[in-house]
């Protein structure tokens, strides 16, 4: 069997948006096959194109040392490369013209290789490239410098970074990702640490270039990266974080165990009309991108709004759901203007996902009438929605085998959701039967995880 045939049953209980055992697995094993084969294939557009002879020295080294990084501890070399800002360079790289334009885009893999060294436990020297006076490594942070070349070094538990022309900076290997509780007065050091946000492997990114590049998707032009600086505003998106994950588990244990678990990034931007946004980039997901939510109400929303995006970036990574056609295009309820298919199947897939957060936050024993009664209309508004694009989706003649079960899942999702005295209005019943059958999402997880550098 192909790696990437998903079997019908395992494609309709994705499409309920539930999670369920062994999702996380089966996602993290897909987006690592997926991330595999493109890095390959930017090794092979390199080795034919004509490279200058210092490019071509500099890609076998940063190749060689990726590979010694897998061999090293292979655990910790995938999650390093599962970054979301690696998915993103790496878009950017395979779509950058010929010429100097890819020679440049090229050098990007110099800091994703010390990265995932750096995580494996490699002992390595590599100079690298500076871009904007900072070298960024991705998921871990920056090293501030003037010097366009830094020499990298890395030996047992330390980390040295040699700046042309400058004063060495010594951390140790644990140092380089920052405590789980900021000093209000960060030592002056050129190295700023991305800040782990609490309950969950997640950091707060405000630093990485790569994860506020566009890379051509319609309606995220408008978000621009903004750049946390103040202790006091760390301490507030760290708060929303943590209370988002608290609301989340009072109304939904399942749903906050799978927010803590796949978000990787919360990445702070702005939005041109001074409102509020969030995305995800489909070449980085498990990155949240996001204006500064109000309320942990809205974070919890974004953050379950934005990991059902991700979940389908990957998914889509691997599959295909439905054909495209430039002539073919729908109105739904919550964009004004029309959307190609594929557009309709994410955003049913999240807003169904909302609907059901919804309700459970109506649910809740500590909400107040005034709230439940709030939470039951965001959650019939979504439902509504909803239902209006599932008959788009299923009327439309564009799906393929794989995104007819996908959708058939959203659909019997949505018929239990909406339908009066129902188990899944009534309480938490159904999310037994996902469960039950979550032994063929872990056994597709488990034929994706032999790929390799070499």
């Amino acid at each position: 069997m192909n790696p990437f045939e998903i079997p019908g049953p395992q494609l309709r209980r994705m499409g309920a948006t539930r999670p369920v055992p062994g999702e996380a697995a089966a996602l993290h094993g897909w987006l690592h096959s997926r991330r595999l084969v493109l890095l390959k294939t930017l090794l092979t557009r390199a080795e034919r194109a004509r490279l200058p002879a210092a490019a071509a020295r500099a890609l076998r080294e940063h190749w060689a040392l990726l590979e010694d990084a897998e061999l090293h501890d292979a655990a910790a070399a995938r999650d390093a490369l599962g970054y979301p800002a690696a998915g993103n360079w790496l878009a950017n790289a395979l779509a950058a013209p010929s010429g100097d334009g890819f020679v440049a885009a090229l050098a990007g893999l110099g800091p994703l290789a010390a990265t995932v060294a750096t995580a494996a436990g490699c002992d390595f020297r590599l100079d690298l490239t500076a871009q904007d006076q900072r070298l960024t490594l991705p998921g871990l942070g920056s090293y501030r410098t003037g010097a366009q070349r830094v020499r990298m070094v890395a030996t047992a538990d330390t980390v040295t970074f040699l700046p042309q022309g400058g004063r060495p900076t010594s951390l140790l290997r644990q140092a380089l990702r920052g405590p789980q509780a900021p000093a209000p007065t960060p030592p002056p050091t050129p190295w700023r640490p991305l800040g782990p946000l609490p309950g969950a492997p997640a950091v707060l990114d405000d630093q990485d270039p790569h994860l506020a590049q566009e890379t051509g998707r319609a309606g995220l032009a408008g978000l621009l990266p903004a750049t946390v600086t103040a202790p006091d505003e760390a301490y507030e998106w760290r708060e929303l974080w943590a209370r988002a994950l608290d609301l989340l588990h009072e109304a939904d244990p399942e749903r906050a165990a799978e927010v803590a678990t796949l978000v990787r990034a919360v990445v702070p931007v702005l939005w041109k009309p001074d409102g509020r946004a969030s995305a995800t980039r489909l070449a980085a997901p498990w990155a949240v991108l996001t204006t500064l939510p109000q309320t942990p109400e809205e974070m919890a929303e974004v953050l379950v709004h934005e990991v059902q995006h991700s979940k389908l970036a990957v998914l889509g990574g691997v599959v295909q759901l439905n054909h495209e056609s430039a002539e073919a295009v729908y109105r739904v309820g919550w964009r004004s203007d029309p959307r190609p298919l594929g557009a309709v199947v994410q955003g049913t897939y999240a807003h169904l996902a909302l609907a059901d957060l919804w309700g459970r936050l109506a649910r809740r024993a500590s909400a107040t009438p005034a709230e439940r009664a709030a939470a039951r209309r965001r959650a019939a508004d979504y439902g509504a929605q909803v239902d209006h694009a599932l008959f788009l989706l299923l009327g439309s003649g564009q799906l393929t085998r794989e995104g007819t079960e996908f959708v058939e899942g959203m659909r019997h999702r949505y018929q239990r959701l909406s339908s009066p005295g129902g188990r899944a209005v009534a309480g938490y019943a159904d999310d037994a039967d996902d469960a039950a059958n979550a032994g063929n999402t872990e056994n597709a997880a488990g034929r994706l995880t032999n790929g390799h550098f070499g």
